[in-house]
């Protein structure tokens, strides 16, 4: 049985690590509260201006319909207009969330700079660094964000205890599968196949 870091250690390691996470995204963090305040501010006096032309809007160029569909519309002139600024926050509101999810994503398929990692991992236990090297899978692509990101949540989940418990289970069985195999029980009598058994013959009723 491996030798499972204490949870002091674990919590240091997921300080470490979540400081790191911090540093790595905090400009990007200040880029999109900033495009955020921008996007509300223009949300807001747009909003703001599309409701005080509603009020303002004259409709006496539909008098020759009749004074009862211009009291109509003036009754539904208000809800007319809070419509349209409803349809204007929409389109801000998914705009703004289609932008945030695409920065969310570059964001954690950028590569983190081996100068970081050289920081980073002579801090760290030798378990937390197995559950490092255990995100980054084939090691195809350079070690990003998100994988730093998906470790930092995979020790808090214990994968360190679920990576000892396969390394133990890979022991036993490996130690199975090295072993002699077992050799047939002789005790165990045999009927040949294929061949009849004689019976012989009884005088008197069949019981």
């Amino acid at each position: 049985m491996m030798n499972l870091t204490s949870p002091a250690s674990v919590r240091q390691d997921c300080r470490l690590i979540g400081q790191t996470l911090l540093k790595l995204a905090l400009p990007r963090l200040v880029v999109r509260a900033i495009v955020i305040a921008v996007a509300l501010v223009i949300w807001y006096l747009a909003a703001q201006w599309i409701l005080d032309f509603g009020r303002g809007m004259n409709y006496d160029f539909l008098h020759s319909l009749g004074q009862p569909t211009m009291d109509m519309v003036q009754k539904v002139n208000p809800y007319l207009w809070w419509a349209v600024a409803a349809i204007w926050s929409l389109i801000v509101f998914f705009t703004v969330r289609a932008w945030l999810a695409a920065s969310l994503a570059s964001g954690s398929a950028t590569p983190i700079g081996t100068d970081v990692l050289a920081d980073l991992a002579p801090n760290l236990s030798e378990e937390s660094l197995g559950v490092l090297r255990w995100t980054w899978g084939d090691r195809q692509e350079p070690f990003t964000v998100g994988d730093l990101r998906r470790a930092l949540s995979e020790i808090r989940h214990n994968r360190i205890g679920k990576i000892a418990m396969v390394a133990d289970q890979a022991r036993i069985l490996d130690g199975a599968a090295g072993n002699p195999p077992r050799e047939p029980r002789d005790d165990i009598r045999r009927e040949p196949r294929g061949e009849q058994r004689y019976v012989e013959p009884r005088i008197g009723p069949a019981r």
